[in-house]
């Protein structure tokens, strides 16, 4: 029977995206101009100099989402008996680093773009481990039983993305794209948790 703790991971990975999403929305609805990803960060939502009314918003999406993607990690297990150690191992540190990102998107939230530096310090170590935890997956797609090869493609891409906004850092639509990324990576590893009952 499946433990209690690996059906709240579905539930907290998608709470997480519903909160982020829901959040994101209702801070843009108050921008008070233009916003898309040629000329915006999307830190730029929760900045309380650009955006007064609708940043305490995105402030909370980073918070709320952190906290339930946190969750997410915590309870992220994968029936690793019979998987060789190299990929026991690959699938702890998928949680670590992901347990990192989430503490690390709170920060975001709590030190808004208007913060500085303390929030550029978050947002970077963000993407770094994040970034990291997707990576590991891919390698670990690669030679599981658990996850769809398929999937590895998927990881792989992700972090050429994220790797790119590093290395072109002033170009904000790349950003954009990283954050997409993210946001599909914890939606498809959800739904593996909740149909595959990944464990």
């Amino acid at each position: 029977m499946q433990s209690s703790k690996f059906s709240i991971n579905p539930i907290s990975g998608i709470s997480g995206l519903v909160l982020y999403l829901v959040l994101s929305a209702v801070a843009f609805s108050f921008y008070p101009s233009s916003f898309n990803p040629m000329g915006n960060w999307l830190s730029d939502l929760g900045n309380n100099l650009l955006n007064p009314e609708g940043a305490i918003f995105y402030r909370l999406a980073g918070i709320l989402s952190g906290a339930a993607l946190l969750v997410f990690f915590l309870t992220l297990g994968y029936r690793t008996k019979g998987q060789r150690k190299a990929i026991r191992i690959q699938f702890a540190l998928v949680r670590v680093f992901g347990v990192m990102a989430s503490l690390l998107f709170i920060m975001t939230g709590v030190f808004s773009e208007d913060m500085m530096p303390m929030h550029s310090w978050f947002s970077i170590a963000l993407y770094i481990t994040f970034g990291t935890a997707i990576a590991l997956t891919g390698f670990a797609a690669l030679y599981n039983t658990v996850l769809p090869r398929w999937f590895s493609i998927f990881c792989f891409l992700a972090w050429a993305f994220d790797i790119a906004s590093w290395i072109f850092g002033q170009t904000m639509w790349l950003e954009w794209v990283v954050v997409a990324f993210l946001l599909m990576y914890v939606a498809a590893m959800s739904l593996f948790s909740l149909g595959r009952n990944i464990q």
